[in-house]
């Protein structure tokens, strides 16, 4: 994409954004520190927008912009998990929503950089974040709904629908730092480093394996005949927990996480 129309369509998209954030903090009873987060990074860039971007920095400002989404959509996330608790008649619809302004930052990448790959424009953090954000937010639905059996039944289909999107997610979040490491030189007995041999960068990634084996979990004892999909997903699950159980297990840092749930799981999953 030419330069002129690079910044053209950076900058309408964070006025647009700006405006939604502003009609958004009108719209809230409570201040919102998400919302005034994006809020100030929408105007550090739209105030002091260059008149010509050079190739360095177009990472930059999609970086502020990928920020500045997960910032807004972060409140209405947190309304709907924390506030609302995922009500049944509009949850939704209001997942979906939190998701087109997510996958906004996707797609402004490929219009602006065809052919790289997300990591490569907004670095390794962002790509992930942006993948468990989705993961976790339908984790969190699909444990409401697992937890009511009548809401369950009425929603089965698009229960285990939800439950194969997230694991997905989940799964592709280990995949953006997917490298071998030089470990030649590092001494043994490094905790750190058995955790970065494992794929596991921060807590989020441990807790991504958590997620998602317990949502194949899910998936797989909700199953009312055994298909490829469920013997994929009880592969991909025993996987999961195990590498979850053995990075507790191993690390002595870990020690304070609970694995016997993860344990309990992984049990059921084997003897099925």
């Amino acid at each position: 994409m030419a330069a002129d129309n690079v910044k053209e369509l950076l900058l309408s998209e964070f006025m647009e954004l700006q405006h939604r954030c502003h009609d958004s903090i009108k719209a809230s009873s409570e201040d919102s520190t998400c919302l005034q987060k994006c809020m100030m990074k929408c105007q550090g860039v739209t105030g002091n927008f260059p008149k010509t971007i050079s190739g360095g920095q177009v990472s930059f400002y999609l970086q502020q912009y990928a920020e500045a989404v997960l910032d807004f959509t972060y409140h209405d996330e947190q309304i709907l998990t924390e506030v609302d608790e995922f009500p049944e008649q509009n949850s939704k619809e209001r997942i979906a929503v939190i998701f087109v302004y997510i996958d906004k930052i996707k797609s402004m990448c490929e219009k602006i950089s065809p052919g790289s790959r997300l990591e490569e424009l907004l670095g390794n953090e962002i790509a992930e974040c942006i993948l468990w954000r989705k993961g976790a937010l339908l984790y969190g639905f699909c444990e409401t709904v697992h937890k009511d059996k009548e809401r369950l039944q009425r929603g089965f289909i698009e229960y285990k629908q939800n439950l194969l999107k997230g694991v997905h997610y989940l799964q592709r979040l280990f995949k953006i730092r997917d490298t071998v490491l030089d470990t030649a030189h590092v001494p043994g007995g490094n905790d750190t480093l058995e955790l970065l041999k494992m794929g596991i960068y921060s807590s989020t990634h441990l807790l991504a394996l958590m997620y998602a084996g317990e949502m194949c979990y899910w998936f797989v004892t909700s199953a009312k005949e055994t298909t490829d999909v469920e013997r994929a997903t009880l592969n991909l699950g025993v996987e999961m927990l195990d590498s979850y159980i053995q990075a507790i297990e191993q690390i002595p840092e870990l020690r304070d996480w609970s694995n016997d749930q993860a344990k309990k799981y992984l049990s059921e999953l084997k003897s099925r």
